[in-house]
């Protein structure tokens, strides 16, 4: 695709032909069934039990499903299984009770090592992966931490309901949101700082930011919705609307001063989507079309690279190597460009193509499509270190090796 002169001013030399080149890997792989290299590992699912959901869930974005690195040689699968479930007596009427199977697959034998089943009582987000092997794990609204063994370990009970669970590209601190007025006041009573607008009253959402080693509080507030807050570094980012479509991008740390970091040009609200410790991706609105132009920014507000992102890939989700060298994102491709008046239904939806990204130079290192198609996404992974990559796709957990991280 061209790239327009907005793209290309300011831009070092060659990024041009880079946004080009990473639209025809993408179109490559969605019609070549066996494009890029061969799987290092290929660990087929139907003999674990898993068996895919109906295309009926196909625009649900249900929590059915995760896939992730434990180590070097483990993948923790987790999936719904499909079955009956007697009530239990004190259950609300409300709830939505499944059984997850929790699978630790040896690589790269894919043999079962440990196995488990997770009664869990809604189809909300249920895994998220913290670091050195651990995972954090939601029932309700509990919190625990897991490993290689399956085993849970109490991490924090709240007495409201938990409208989101947020973990930072490091790992390093945790977003908790609770709905309702009442508050385990126990559980944060170590909050020290806050962050946000003062809001009249009491707002239905509670916001907490947690240090993950020791639980503690170092920011809070308050919002009338959940709301994503993209932590980089140790803090925040921040869009200020200026004058004629300017957008301020600013830094907030936890403590100490903010700084602004780039001045962008949107159309629309930028959405800022921290992919690293110190690199975030900030997709802004093109002056005409549904295309997203998408910048990446270090904490020094220098512009690393820029690529058009074109409207029909719908619904992203990703996955970042703790170590910052890499990400992967993934979409879902839809036959038409979406608009207000351009609506999506489960025919709309034509694949799900998920890349593996360079995070510093934007280079697209490998491009597959998942099947069966996931909205909620979780069907994919990458390592720590970023060197290898997984994906559930054609009745297996296929896994790759990454080119090696070069130095930046």
């Amino acid at each position: 695709m061209p790239c327009s002169k907005m793209e290309v001013m300011g831009l070092r030399k060659g990024t041009c032909a880079l946004i080009t080149a990473i639209a025809c890997a993408f179109c490559y792989a969605s019609s070549t069934k066996d494009a890029g290299p061969a799987p290092q590992a290929r660990i087929p699912v139907a003999p674990l039990g898993y068996v895919p959901p109906s295309p009926f869930y196909l625009t649900a974005r249900l929590s059915s499903i995760s896939i992730e690195f434990i180590d070097d040689t483990h993948l923790l699968f987790t999936f719904r299984l499909p079955a009956l479930m007697k009530r239990l007596p004190d259950d609300p009427p409300t709830d939505e009770d499944q059984i997850v199977r929790a699978l630790v697959l040896d690589l790269p034998s894919g043999k079962v090592s440990s196995s488990t089943d997770w009664r869990m009582h809604d189809r909300s987000r249920y895994l998220w992966r913290l670091g050195n092997g651990r995972f954090l794990v939601r029932q309700r609204s509990e919190l625990y931490t897991t490993d290689q063994t399956l085993q849970f370990h109490p991490f924090l009970t709240s007495d409201a309901p938990l409208a989101s669970v947020q973990i930072s590209p490091d790992r390093h601190w945790i977003v908790i949101e609770a709905e309702g007025k009442k508050q385990d006041r126990q559980a944060f009573a170590s909050a020290s700082s806050a962050f946000g607008d003062a809001l009249p009253n009491d707002p239905p959402v509670q916001i907490f930011i947690l240090n993950a080693e020791d639980r503690s509080v170092v920011a809070r507030a308050r919002t009338l919705n959940a709301i994503e807050v993209p932590m980089m570094g140790d803090g925040r980012l921040q869009a200020i609307e200026g004058n004629h479509n300017k957008w301020i991008i600013r830094y907030l740390p936890f403590k100490g001063e903010g700084r602004e970091l780039t001045e962008i040009e949107s159309s629309c609200h930028p959405t800022e989507e921290p992919v690293s410790h110190d690199v975030a991706l900030v997709f802004t609105c093109l002056r005409s079309g549904n295309d997203h132009l998408v910048s990446a920014i270090n904490l020094e507000g220098k512009l690393l690279w820029q690529q058009r992102w074109e409207s029909r890939y719908i619904w992203p989700t990703f996955q970042l190597a703790q170590n910052g060298s890499r990400f992967a994102y993934s979409s879902l491709e839809v036959s038409h460009s979406v608009g207000p008046m351009d609506p999506i239904d489960q025919d709309s939806i034509e694949r799900q193509m998920v890349g593996v990204f360079d995070t510093h130079s934007g280079q697209l290192l490998l491009a597959k499509n998942a099947t069966p198609v996931l909205s909620a996404g979780q069907n994919y992974a990458l390592s720590p270190d970023g060197s290898r990559f997984a994906i559930l796709r054609e009745g297996a957990i296929e896994v790759y090796a990454l080119p090696p991280v070069s130095a930046n």
